[in-house]
């Protein structure tokens, strides 16, 4: 159930794109780090040792790109000391150690180091994240401050709003792979969540239909056991009684093949408020935001076998035919009570559920017209009505004193029409 659901190819295709689009952003990102870098650089200084900065800025950049993959792998799949990260570091270390050594060769080197250390920072765990991007802007800052004040740097002087523009920029692109991979592994952890929900919300249910299996046949399986032992002791001294019993066998198994048609086709007793409350913890955890409002205190137990018929109907035709982000279940009594004043509308039960995001109508389905056929036998209707992307399922069923009498009870189970799925 939790894979079949309309939007479970929409979420996947989602997080698909997600981790496309963090690769090209932080592939991106190193990119223009890289190109600044070397802009910032040159334009301080030139000689032999740029040619190495860029040589070793360039270097320094392919390792960035080839390590960014590994970010998109699950929590601690990937050690911090893997080498493709060693590298990156080795290198944007040197870059900058041969940046800061006199003559200062600007802040502008240190733009792949502050990248270095956003990647390791988002393979390590805990306070160790802090730890690695404070680590960093303390080495940046701390090597280049020497040479800022030192006399013998490179290129024009010192310029303090340009230097402050450069570090703040540095400092972003410290925190831009944590920032960029940390929401990725959010959006991971709350799809793991939703699909364990779902999974849990299958069992409840599973679970539940099993106390009520359980409840229904339990007694009567163990009448059959206990009787059957005793037509077999009367069956040779005793051959009228043991006949008796064996019919008595009969009925009860009869009864207990009701009963379990019963359970199958949803006769059961149930409330429809824990009805409604089991459909929208499974919308919820389909990942569609639903609101329940059932104000029925006074629901005939007949009535509402029918309306719990619809919501699972509904709720179903929710998650398979369409792509909905919300949906709304809401059962009330309107109308005047009875005795209803000349001209005024009678009492009746009215469901509604209504989705956004609803996909094609079926011509071939079943399940709305088993519905009409239920409703129909207690006096009521059944409508849909879409009005764009909305979709709104109306079932109205007269109140009893409203028509005068009571509805008539549902047939047996075991001579419905379609008890079989």
């Amino acid at each position: 159930m939790t894979d079949t659901w309309q939007g479970a190819p929409r979420v996947a295709a989602d997080l698909r794109a997600m981790r496309l689009f963090t690769v090209l952003s932080l592939g991106l990102g190193m990119l223009i780090g890289g190109v600044v870098q070397v802009l910032l650089g040159v334009g301080v200084a030139g000689g032999p040792r740029t040619v190495v900065l860029v040589v070793a800025t360039t270097a320094a950049v392919l390792a960035g790109l080839a390590a960014i993959p590994l970010l998109l792998r699950g929590p601690d799949e990937v050690p911090p000391g893997h080498p493709l990260v060693l590298v990156l570091l080795a290198l944007s270390g040197a870059v900058w150690v041969l940046a800061v050594v006199p003559p200062f060769a600007g802040w502008g080197w240190a733009f792949t180091l502050a990248m270095a250390g956003g990647v390791l920072s988002c393979l390590v765990r805990g306070r160790w994240r802090a730890t690695v991007i404070l680590g960093c802007w303390a080495v940046i800052g701390l090597g280049g401050l020497p040479g800022v004040l030192a006399p013998s740097r490179v290129g024009p002087p010192s310029d303090a709003a340009a230097d402050a523009i450069v570090l703040s920029t540095v400092a972003v692109f410290t925190l831009l792979p944590l920032s960029a991979v940390w929401v990725q592994q959010v959006v991971l952890r709350l799809e793991h969540a939703r699909r364990l929900a779902s999974d849990l919300a299958v069992a409840r249910e599973r679970l539940r239909f099993a106390a009520d299996l359980h409840d229904i046949q339990g007694h009567n399986l163990q009448v059959i056991a206990l009787k059957s032992e005793l037509a077999e002791r009367l069956l040779t001294g005793q051959p009228e009684r043991a006949g008796r019993e064996i019919a008595e066998i009969r009925r009860i198994a009869r009864v207990a093949l009701d009963d379990t048609r019963a359970v199958v086709n949803d006769y059961r007793t149930v409330t429809v408020a824990t009805e409604a409350r089991n459909a929208a913890a499974v919308l919820r955890s389909a990942g569609i935001r639903c609101t329940a409002r059932i104000d029925t205190p006074d629901l005939p137990v007949a009535l509402g076998a029918v309306f719990a018929v619809a919501i699972r109907e509904a709720v179903t035709n929710v998650l398979r035919h369409s792509r909905a982000t919300e949906a709304t279940i809401e059962l009330v009594r309107v109308g005047t009570p009875h005795p209803a004043p000349p001209g005024a509308d009678a009492a009746e039960y009215r469901l509604t559920v209504t989705n956004d995001a609803a996909g094609v109508p079926r011509r071939d389905g079943t399940g709305l017209a088993g519905l009409a056929d239920r409703v129909a036998a207690q006096r009521g209707t059944v409508e849909t009505t879409r009005e764009g992307d909305t979709f709104v399922l109306v079932v109205r069923i007269p109140a009893p004193d409203a028509a005068g009498s009571a509805p008539p009870e549902p047939t047996a189970p075991g001579r419905r029409r379609g008890t079989g799925k």
